[in-house]
């Protein structure tokens, strides 16, 4: 059995532009929908998704929480100690059993300067992450490195084999690492002696222009796209997870990276999508697209949540994966 948790980034357009939608809304909206938990974003200084970190508010968060009979999983970048040291506190403070966070130098945890070397961000991870694990173990929280848009699969698994403490360990993002063009298969069986939990999503590759454009790495509603979301979610529970997070990225797109991995591009998970586009599958630029052409990013968003519910609850199903809850449509 698993338990199924949802994101708040997958609802960012309901936060941002649909009026009274706040944490709270979110936290509501998960338990009717029948979810078991929620991942809710803790990055300073403004705590946008969280609301902010006023002990009075925090506790009213928990409170709302813990009403509704719902686990919380918190989410922050970077591995700079004091930051994941106060995020664990917040952790604390939620009830939260993890902290997910992804490896940036000290300097870029909330900067946009020039990345490091994937050695230099290796050899930062270690050291910091060795440095916070006594904290994690006393709060009784867990840190979880995640295969982001920053190391690969495999880089993060060299990580947590020098940390090797059991109050850190990995998060599992089903898509992350084909940025770099490492196979979504392989990329979890680097992780899989340290996944604790994941992030369930689902992209397709748009290819690059006809201007020298290069290829797009798209999310898309669950089951539209190129992810074997299925699969990957049996390897996950067989693995010892025992909850996944679902998080929407429909008309999120990023990217390429370097090549680091060993999938070739148009071809297997990397096959490309081909126009035209249905705004509700595939939109490149959203913000363009509502400024542009009139489009409502809330109803489609809420569309892309409410097919991914869907077509997951008949995907677990037939492939004989219990689910704690049922899960319903968003009203």
């Amino acid at each position: 059995m698993v338990k199924v948790f949802v994101h708040c980034f997958g609802f960012r357009y309901q936060f941002s532009r649909r009026p009274g939608f706040d944490v709270f809304a979110f936290i509501d909206k998960a338990a009717e929908m029948g979810f078991s938990g929620v991942n809710l974003s803790a990055h300073p200084p403004d705590y946008h998704f969280l609301g902010g970190i006023d002990p009075v508010h925090l506790r009213a968060v928990r409170n709302r929480i813990e009403s509704n009979g719902l686990l919380v999983d918190l989410e922050t970048g970077g591995i700079e100690p004091q930051h994941l040291t106060d995020t664990i506190e917040l952790a604390e403070r939620l009830g939260a059993e993890h902290v997910r966070t992804y490896v940036f130098s000290d300097e870029r945890a909330y900067t946009q300067t020039v990345p490091e070397s994937p050695r230099e961000q290796i050899r930062d991870a270690v050291r910091n992450l060795s440095a916070v694990a006594p904290v994690a173990e006393r709060a009784g929280v867990r840190v979880l490195v995640e295969n982001h848009e920053d190391v690969t699969a495999a880089e993060v698994a060299e990580i947590l084999t020098h940390v090797a403490h059991r109050s850190v360990g990995a998060l599992f993002d089903y898509g992350n690492s084909m940025v770099f063009m490492e196979d979504p298969v392989a990329s979890l069986e680097h992780l899989k002696p340290w996944v604790r939990t994941a992030h369930m999503k689902d992209h397709v590759v748009l290819p690059g222009g006809a201007d020298g454009d290069s290829p797009l790495f798209l999310g898309v509603p669950l089951g539209e796209g190129n992810l074997p979301v299925v699969e990957l979610t049996k390897q996950l529970i067989a693995a010892g997870a025992d909850r996944v997070c679902f998080q929407n990225c429909w008309a999120y797109g990023t990217g390429f990276r370097d090549r680091r991995g060993q999938a070739s591009m148009g071809a297997g998970l990397f096959a490309f999508c081909l126009p035209p586009y249905d705004p509700a599958r595939c939109l490149p630029d959203p913000e363009a697209a509502e400024r542009e052409r009139g489009l409502d990013l809330v109803a489609l968003e809420r569309s892309a949540i409410n097919r991914s519910v869907i077509w997951l609850n008949a995907g677990l199903t037939s492939a004989g994966i219990a689910q704690e809850r049922e899960l319903l449509p968003a009203a």
